[in-house]
């Protein structure tokens, strides 16, 4: 039998991905937390959040709404990116082709308003051959969105943040941090001083013009300038290396502690810590069998991460096996999970984040509706 989309939520905390505006009490371990999620359904999550890490579930939800920026075929998306000048706007990058144009979006919010600022199309670079997956993660300067892409060639693009002008597209191979294997997509991110920018490349077993090829668990870390970025240039500051399981682990988003000490990086079945210094692994998390954590975030104390994971509910009572699912046996939802850095380990249970408002778009009697999130951001009152 399926348990009633109602009463599966209900034994699940309501949360809200990661994206957004933190608050502290100074007096007491406990956060109060606005995170801005990105999602593939053309909109952002807004949840407002307490995080008490003392709590059996450390993260819940008082508010969810959202944000919409278009549809879920025109723009889907995984990047967030609140402007480090002016908190009140954030940009965007589409994560596919748009149809009906057959070019990327991108474009900025005012979150006061909620209302989309700007939104332009952008053509793909003739030499990428592989465009199934475009922007995902992305980094900033004062005047400079640069949002990275998925495809293959993977690029950075620069764009103005004043007017979203397209200033430079950055390849790089042929530079100095030219990966030199096969791969499998790239993202990155800057430090919170946004003078280095760390892109992450997972090596693959070969790559064609139509075929990513397969993971094999290596992750490239190139730390780049992020000055010469924004002229166009790729100035390579640091290599690294970080080993993960074949074939399963693959980069996605990450985030710098707020002290430039270390990198939360989010890479499917692992959640990988890495000393921002010399970018050697100090602690490596396995998730679960139906998880898969796409970004991580740091608390503006750095005592905490919150790791924002696609996870697989199990619905169905006569699944046959609940850690290999059948299709028909769960809902992707998406889910926040609190992780000690000082104790490396995450703790409590993980709180829903996307279920609760898929819930009531559907009647009663239906599956439901499955959920994807990606990327977040933090604002702190």
């Amino acid at each position: 039998m399926k348990i009633s989309k109602k009463s599966m939520v209900s034994t699940l905390a309501v949360a809200a991905l990661t994206m957004g505006i933190a608050s502290i009490s100074a007096a007491s371990d406990r956060y109060e937390v606005t995170y801005y999620i990105a999602g593939m359904g053309g909109h952002f999550a807004k949840a407002e959040c307490t995080i008490d890490p003392s709590a059996e579930t450390p993260i819940t939800v008082k508010k969810l709404t959202k944000l919409d920026i278009g549809t879920s075929t025109s723009h889907p998306v995984h990047d967030a990116r609140i402007d480090a000048t002016d908190r009140d706007t954030m940009f965007w990058a589409t994560y596919k082709l748009d149809p009906e144009t057959g070019k990327t979006h991108v474009g900025k919010l005012d979150l006061k308003t909620g209302k989309v600022i700007q939104d332009i199309n952008v053509p793909t670079p003739d030499r990428v051959k592989i465009t199934k997956k475009m922007y995902c993660a992305s980094g900033q300067t004062a005047d400079y969105y640069m949002p990275v892409t998925m495809s293959n060639p993977a690029y950075i693009d620069v764009f103005s943040k004043k007017d979203l002008e397209l200033k430079h597209r950055v390849f790089l191979e042929g530079t100095e941090a030219d990966p030199k294997v096969p791969y499998k997509y790239f993202h990155g991110t800057t430090s919170p001083d946004m003078k280095k920018m760390l892109v992450t490349i997972n090596e693959s077993d070969s790559s064609s013009v139509d075929h990513y090829g397969t993971g094999v668990g290596k992750l490239h870390l190139k730390m780049l300038d992020a000055e010469a970025l924004t002229q166009g240039k790729v100035k390579l500051l640091a290599s690294g290396m970080a080993d993960g399981n074949v074939k399963k682990t693959i980069s996605f988003r990450q985030y710098w502690s707020n002290d430039s000490s270390m990198i939360a990086n989010g890479t499917g079945d692992i959640m990988f810590l890495i000393d921002a210094n010399t970018l050697e692994t100090i602690d490596s998390e396995t998730m679960g069998p139906l998880e898969q954590v796409h970004d991580a975030m740091f608390t503006p104390d750095d005592r905490y991460i919150v790791a924002a994971s696609r996870t697989k509910v199990v619905y169905n009572e006569s699944c046959v096996d609940p850690s290999h699912p059948g299709p028909d046996d769960f809902l992707m939802d998406g889910q926040l999970k609190l992780y000690d850095v000082q104790a490396k380990k995450f703790i409590g249970k993980a709180t829903s984040v996307c279920l609760a408002c898929h819930n009531e778009e559907i009647g009663p009697g239906d599956d439901g509706v499955h959920a994807v999130l990606c990327g977040l951001d933090a604002e702190f009152k």
